[in-house]
């Protein structure tokens, strides 16, 4: 037997052993009792999601977005095909308990990505310059609010608003408009509201017009209190490696 047959044959083994141990992985998630998927038919740049209740709800979400909740992980940690970025969908899912916590309910969301639109993954590891977001010397300027109703993303030219999110969350949506990884480091529990406004298309010391307005470094700090910091760290890449551009029928 040649050397190229065993190498062959001990990467052939590999990847029936890794798509076995993924299909074993994802038959022992947890599942929504029933879930209905449909392309947007919004003309609003805006979207929603809400994660509580007896229902999980998106509302004009990129598919991009979706993962990201899924998975629980930053844009800019996502490998994904580009089509991900631009198809819209509507997605409500029923939750068999109402008492599920949030880690069980991205779960059934993945499940319901693997099973709806044959989603395949892998995980990498690479090192990625970007910034930690921090709590500035004196302290944020938004509190805590109520997580009760819809979580609002909308994310304009010059305006972010979020109703109810995380700052993690938000660190991931300013990692989207820096186009580089921001890790949160600010130990800010719970959820709230958050408006920004900015100016676009220009870094934190480039020049600008007059009434340009603050750069995002700049608005971050003075109207939320918070501040980012260049760091470089290890960054778990989530790969995607299939998923079909429509799900299977209702």
């Amino acid at each position: 037997m040649s050397r190229f047959t065993v190498v062959a044959r001990l990467i052939c083994a590999g990847m029936i052993a890794a798509a076995g141990s993924f299909a074993q992985d994802a038959a022992s998630l947890p599942r929504f009792e029933v879930a209905s998927i449909r392309l947007s038919t919004s003309n609003d740049t805006g979207s929603r999601n809400d994660f509580s209740g007896a229902n999980i709800v998106f509302r004009n979400y990129v598919l991009v977005g979706i993962l990201q909740s899924a998975f629980n992980v930053d844009r800019l940690a996502l490998e994904a095909p580009d089509w991900l970025y631009d198809e819209r969908f509507d997605i409500t899912a029923k939750v068999p308990d109402e008492k599920a916590s949030l880690a069980q309910r991205r779960q059934m969301l993945q499940a319901l990505l693997i099973d709806r639109f044959g989603l395949t993954f892998h995980h990498e590891t690479k090192m990625r310059a970007g910034f930690a977001l921090v709590v500035t010397s004196n302290g944020p300027k938004i509190q805590p609010v109520a997580d009760v109703g819809a979580h609002i993303n909308d994310n304009r030219p010059r305006r972010m608003q979020r109703v109810r999110t995380t700052i993690g969350d938000f660190a991931s949506a300013v990692a989207f408009i820096l186009r580089q990884p921001v890790v949160d480091e600010t130990h800010m529990e719970g959820r709230y509201n958050v408006v920004l406004t900015y100016a676009p298309e220009r870094g934190g010391d480039a020049p600008g017009g007059a009434d340009d307005g603050p750069s995002i470094f700049t608005a971050i700090e003075e109207q939320l209190g918070l501040k980012l910091e260049p760091r470089k760290a290890p960054v778990d890449i989530l790969v995607i490696d299939r998923c079909r551009k429509m799900p299977t029928e209702n």
